[in-house]
């Protein structure tokens, strides 16, 4: 039980310092006027469609030529971070010195996860990778489609881990691997993991409503969120050993989050543009 008490408070952790990573990120990217964000709900419907066909490519290569997992690992791990630094840096050099700063600390990345492929490296990977690609995702996409690609991939992982059990074959296959698609805490007892989505996701949400509603409103959300998923992590305490989705629980806790913000700061009189 202490074990998984810690783990909890780990997992918790670093959820709370990937959300605030990604709104300082996106609060950058906000301020670029080059980036303009997606209103209609197509454009969420879209990504989820597009996430369906990668998805089934991973699987498509896991049956059959599981060794360019590793290949796919790398590219993901260099464009991810690349992006991570790039944002990172913006405003305190030259956006051409920024973005060669930010490749050469990508490639050291990834140089760094190819020599030392454990839990370190991978976890490393997943942050900076999830950090890079949720802002830059979150600031593409306003509330609306947002919400749509969140609440899609939300049905879809429940069906995935219990219904057609593919995301549990995926789970096996990069645990094996140890590929840095996940965040992994082992214990002498179990492997236990955050999937990449389950991070990139919330944070995706909460800077759609930083950009349509301000900084008091994503932060209801970010806060919400991390309660509901602290909330599933004491429920899943009880359960070791097995597989259950992470993203319905934060998705029900962002939601909340979203809502309550509006009724509270309409009550209030609250501008959302704090």
């Amino acid at each position: 039980m202490k074990d998984n008490t810690k783990v909890a408070l780990s997992l918790l952790l670093i959820f709370l310092f990937v959300q605030c990573m990604g709104i300082y990120l996106g609060m950058k990217l906000i301020a670029i006027p080059e980036i303009e964000p997606a209103t209609s709900g197509a454009a969420g419907a879209a990504l989820f469609i597009y996430i369906l066909v990668v998805t089934a490519i991973l699987l498509i290569i896991i049956k059959y030529v599981r060794q360019f997992l590793r290949i796919l690992e790398a590219i993901a791990i260099f464009f991810s971070t690349e992006i991570f630094f790039e944002v990172l840096f913006m405003g305190f050099v030259r956006e051409d010195i920024g973005a060669g700063i930010a490749i050469i600390l990508a490639l050291f990345v990834l140089f760094f996860r190819l020599y030392e492929r454990n839990v370190v490296t991978q976890n490393i990977a997943i942050l900076l990778s999830v950090m890079g690609v949720g802002s830059l995702l979150g600031a593409s996409l306003g509330v609306f489609p947002a919400l749509i690609l969140l609440g899609l991939l939300t049905i879809y992982d429940v069906v995935a881990v219990f219904k057609t059990k593919h995301m549990v074959k995926m789970a096996k296959a990069i645990i094996k691997q140890k590929l840095a698609f996940t965040f992994a805490i082992p214990t002498k007892k179990h492997l236990f993991q955050l999937g990449g989505g389950d991070l990139v996701m919330p944070m995706v949400f909460t800077i759609s409503v930083l950009r349509e509603f301000g900084l008091l409103n994503a932060l209801f959300v970010m806060f919400f969120s991390m309660l509901s998923l602290t909330i599933f992590f004491a429920w899943l305490s009880k359960k070791p050993g097995k597989a259950y989705p992470a993203l319905p629980p934060v998705t029900i806790g962002a939601l909340f989050g979203f809502m309550f913000s509006i009724i509270l700061f309409q009550l209030l009189g609250v501008s959302y543009a704090i």
